[in-house]
């Protein structure tokens, strides 16, 4: 009797094995792959009649297995769409193409932990979308994610701890953080913007995902990048980055503008232009002057 019971105890556990195995395995056979994407808002700008603004666009892939044959389309419904610049892992291949109101972007795979950030451009008439509309295809099953909204998700148990949400409530009763956030975010739209009307997209990304940035810094900054290159044209856009950027900018300050003008100057001198190296360095002691008298 005793043999029985445990032959019948194997049987079953060794049954409930095989079922439970052949779950698993159907389980990891179905499951989709993951594809998370964010869209960063543009902050809408008024230029020469129009509304303009930039945004930024990632895809990646997480999961484990490969999609393949992705086509995404980005599209406005007020004006048009322009590519400011495409990223990608190193070595990945892709096809982007512009129809006025829709730009389409072909991928033949996205494998795990590739990803692929585009820069868009938006124009209209009498203003533009925050975001672009966007689909996702691909004949292969895979679920769409909003890493932005999963990443909320999860911060929202943060409320469970009074004492964070008594550390959130003073900070809200400082009335001037808010108009601080504001300029600041301005700033770095506009410094996006410029960038990625000039083709500069890692530059562009990199502005509109950091709302702390400032015009008085960007001198500096640029021109470190510009004598570091050994590439002609792109010290021609490093300088016509800084000009747009004073085009662009409808409430710079003399301080600020005097160290984009000094450093416009400087990359000027890298061109070996001196003529106009100096028209600048004029320009910002002109800035400079301005800011004294205001003080």
């Amino acid at each position: 009797m005793g043999n029985l019971s445990t032959i019948l105890t194997t049987s079953v556990a060794t049954l409930l094995i095989t079922v439970l195995a052949g779950l698993i395995i159907e389980y990891i056979m179905r499951r989709k792959p993951k594809l998370l994407f964010m869209i960063k808002s543009s902050i809408p700008l008024k230029l020469d009649d129009k509304y303009i603004g930039a945004n930024v666009v990632n895809i990646e892939n997480p999961s484990s297995k490969t999609v393949k044959d992705i086509v995404i389309k980005l599209k406005t419904t007020t004006g048009e769409i322009r590519n400011g610049g495409v990223q990608t892992t190193k070595g990945l291949d892709y096809e982007i193409e512009e129809k006025g109101d829709s730009l389409e972007l072909s991928i033949p795979f996205l494998k795990l932990k590739d990803s692929i950030s585009i820069t868009t451009i938006l124009e209209g008439k009498y203003g533009i979308p925050e975001k672009p509309e966007m689909t996702v295809r691909s004949p292969d099953a895979f679920a769409l994610v909003n890493s932005e909204k999963k990443r909320k998700s999860l911060l929202g148990n943060i409320w469970l701890y009074p004492g964070v949400t008594a550390a959130v409530a003073v900070t809200i009763s400082m009335s001037f953080v808010p108009y601080i956030y504001t300029a600041r975010s301005n700033q770095s739209a506009n410094l996006a913007l410029s960038a990625a009307l000039i083709g500069l997209p890692n530059i562009a990304e990199n502005y509109i995902s950091n709302s702390g940035i400032s015009y008085y810094n960007q001198g500096p900054y640029i021109y470190s990048l510009a004598k570091t290159s050994d590439n002609i044209n792109m010290l021609e856009k490093y300088k016509q980055f800084l000009i747009r950027v004073l085009d662009i900018a409808p409430r710079i300050s003399s301080s600020s503008k005097s160290a984009i003008c000094f450093f416009i100057g400087k990359i000027s001198q890298l061109q070996n232009n001196n003529d106009e190296s100096e028209k600048w360095f004029i320009e910002s002691k002109k800035m400079i002057k301005m800011n004294l008298t205001t003080l």
